[in-house]
């Protein structure tokens, strides 16, 4: 399905300050989205709505694949290849998928999953639980590795170049484990947490620090970086592939394009909630997901916004 906003573009996108993104495209789904996900090399989107439809859309906002049937989707996650998918279904249940959205294989789990992540080429799964506990599982859903962390990791990303996850709690902690479950650094913070990315090498990584801003962490030894302090409670981050490029949403529908440094290159406000946004790996443009079920290609590609 390639659909259109019952409006040629949202009056938002012009309202706002800097320089404004071109509307590449808007996906509507059948119903409220509930998570969605990049294939960051081919531009491809997994997505998942309250009906328990999972869409697989193209970079130009064409329908691929879909499945229904899947209803408590909590968490999605999608392979930078496309090889494979992962989702958390209730409390409990995470299941593999394929390309093509079939179900590869399921575990069933003695604790809540919290978040889920694959590797870049969708060979291993990994998945925090609310008690601490972490599992890493092969593609065959062996177990490779299990280790805990001294608090819950709500979000958790796997690195593009190195077998090396990154983890933050929704307070005091983000870290960060390679895939043996080997500890290479746990670092505090002091801060209730809406969301956590990493850059492709894990230089950085970026924490959306709802009143305090959008906070950075050095990926080397977890220390800390820069604070951004922007207008509103963030509560939604995203970066590119080396961090030039960040975006960010708050609980009060602004959204925000941002540099590396933190120099504002366009914010506005939207007038829905916003339950998602991802930066593609070159900066060039964004992908919002808002709660009511569209999601929009926002393009900077012809514009000028040098990446500096």
């Amino acid at each position: 399905m390639l659909a259109t906003m019952s409006m040629s573009e949202p009056l938002w996108l012009r309202d706002g300050q800097g320089t404004p993104p071109t509307l590449r495209w808007v996906f509507s789904l059948e119903a409220p989205l509930v998570a969605m996900d990049l294939g960051r090399e081919s531009g491809e989107v997994l997505a998942a709505d309250e009906s328990g439809e999972l869409s697989r859309i193209g970079r130009r906002g064409e329908l691929l694949e879909s499945s229904r049937g899947l209803r408590g989707v909590r968490a999605v996650a999608w392979s930078d290849t496309n090889a494979a998918g992962a989702v958390i279904v209730g409390d409990r249940r995470v299941l593999r998928l394929n390309g093509k959205l079939e179900a590869e294989w399921s575990v069933d789990l003695p604790e809540a999953a919290l978040g889920v992540a694959l590797t870049p080429f969708g060979r291993q799964t990994a998945i925090s639980l609310a008690n601490g506990g972490n599992l890493v599982l092969g593609d065959q859903s062996e177990q490779l590795s299990i280790f805990e962390t001294a608090r819950p990791l709500k979000w958790i990303q796997f690195l593009a170049n190195k077998p090396v996850l990154i983890g933050a709690a929704e307070y005091g902690q983000v870290c960060a484990h390679r895939v043996n479950g080997e500890r290479l650094w746990s670092e505090k913070c002091f801060a209730s947490l809406g969301e956590m990315c990493a850059a492709a090498d894990g230089k950085t990584i970026l924490v959306a620090g709802f009143n305090q801003g959008i906070q950075s962490f050095g990926g080397g030894d977890g220390s800390t970086k820069d604070s951004y302090l922007i207008e509103g409670t963030v509560s939604r981050v995203s970066c590119s592939f080396d961090a030039a490029r960040i975006a960010a949403a708050t609980l009060e529908r602004q959204l925000y394009w941002l540099k590396s440094d933190g120099k504002l290159l366009w914010a506005t406000e939207v007038d829905e909630e916003i339950l998602r946004v991802i930066c593609d790996p070159l900066g060039e443009w964004l992908l919002v997901g808002l709660k009511s079920g569209y999601i929009l290609r926002l393009d900077w590609e012809n514009r000028v916004t040098r990446r500096t």
